[in-house]
């Protein structure tokens, strides 16, 4: 896996935070769960409801701009920083690299 979002993507479900906001091409975003991607040859694709046309869009994943985690309802996105960077670093170890590398 050479792009750097199914990257962090797949180390973040594996630690329990599988969904995501996706930063699309087109300047907007979309919430999308980890289950709802699937490898297409080497290529990783959500599959995205997009409600404003009525189709569900296939994304490359490595087309995407950015990444975001959304914190649970009525939690501070400031407070919730320490969170994420907990688990990213259970996932690369502090030095950003993955364990045992």
């Amino acid at each position: 896996m050479t792009d750097l979002i199914a990257h962090l993507w797949s180390a973040l479900s594996e630690a329990g935070l599988p969904e995501v906001m996706l930063y699309l091409p087109d300047g907007t975003a979309c919430r999308c769960h980890w289950k709802d991607t699937t490898l297409i040859g080497e290529t990783r694709v959500a599959l995205l409801a997009d409600q404003d046309r009525k189709i569900v869009r296939i994304m490359p994943i490595a087309d995407c701009k950015g990444i975001g985690i959304a914190p649970p309802k009525g939690a501070d996105p400031m407070g919730y920083r320490p969170t994420v960077q907990a688990k990213l670093e259970g996932c690369f170890g502090a030095g950003g690299h993955p364990h045992g590398v």
